[in-house]
């Protein structure tokens, strides 16, 4: 498997991830090939964000996965891999000493800021994955960010030093190549204890907004479906979906 060596670039693109789907559905593209953009105008996020991304500034890039090891239940095993893959590449490029952790569902944060996005949107027939689109967003050399997002923050300002583009769009493939086949050869639940340690403020006292409601608990880690496990200061122990629960920041 050449994996990552396929690139496909575009200078604009409206959403990569429907730009990947597009061109699979055309011909069956090889796994681990890259659909890439300079500007991507149309970028989504989790549920209806958006993903603000200055041209030729950041990395927005789709992955094309073919996870047939993988069963549909066990597919947020896929989110694990790819948020730990992000996580380590942002450490590769910085070498400060905030923390950099995986934001539930879907974020990586270095400290309380927001340095990347990922959306996965798998192609599901039966009880199989045929295809997975791991879309990713990084800010590489973006200073100023225009969206009303409350706290993004890139590579280049955390470490001052403008970030080739090409080098990071090797590593991160590496970085996904190597979780990615640890699944491969070891489960779906080869990587839990990895990312449940990578969770933003795994193990604090949190606030949370449910049904408009703020709560404070304990984040314990994510169970096989993805879903958020908060003790709650009463001693209770609950299961949070997507839609179910955010963080206050």
């Amino acid at each position: 498997m050449h994996f990552g060596k396929n690139i496909i670039r575009f200078k604009n693109l409206d959403y990569k991830n429907k730009k990947a789907k597009e061109l699979q559905k055309i011909k069956d593209i090889p796994e681990g090939s890259i659909v890439i953009c300079d500007n991507q105008f149309a970028g989504r996020g989790h549920g209806n964000n958006i993903w603000e991304s200055a041209e030729g500034m950041n990395l927005t890039a789709t992955w094309i996965l073919k996870p047939i090891f993988l069963k549909t239940e066990q597919q947020y095993a896929l989110t694990k891999a790819i948020s730990i893959a992000v996580k380590d590449t942002v450490r590769f490029f910085y070498t400060g000493k905030l923390p950099v952790t995986i934001k539930w569902p879907n974020d990586i944060y270095v400290d309380d800021l927001k340095i990347a996005g990922i959306l996965i949107e798998n192609n599901i027939m039966g009880n199989d994955i045929r295809d997975c689109f791991a879309g990713i967003g990084l800010n590489l050399n973006q200073e100023v960010f225009y969206s009303d997002a409350p706290n993004p923050v890139s590579l280049k300002t955390l470490s001052g030093k403008n970030i080739d583009h090409e080098l990071c769009l090797q590593v991160l493939s590496e970085n996904i190549f190597k979780h990615y086949n640890q699944l491969r050869e070891s489960g779906a639940d080869a990587l839990n204890s990895e990312y449940n340690q990578s969770l933003y403020r795994i193990g604090e006292i949190a606030e949370f907004v449910t049904n408009n409601i703020k709560i404070k608990g304990n984040i314990m880690g994510t169970d096989k479906y993805g879903r958020l496990e908060i003790k709650l200061k009463t001693g209770e122990t609950k299961l949070f979906d997507f839609k179910e629960i955010s963080f206050v920041i």
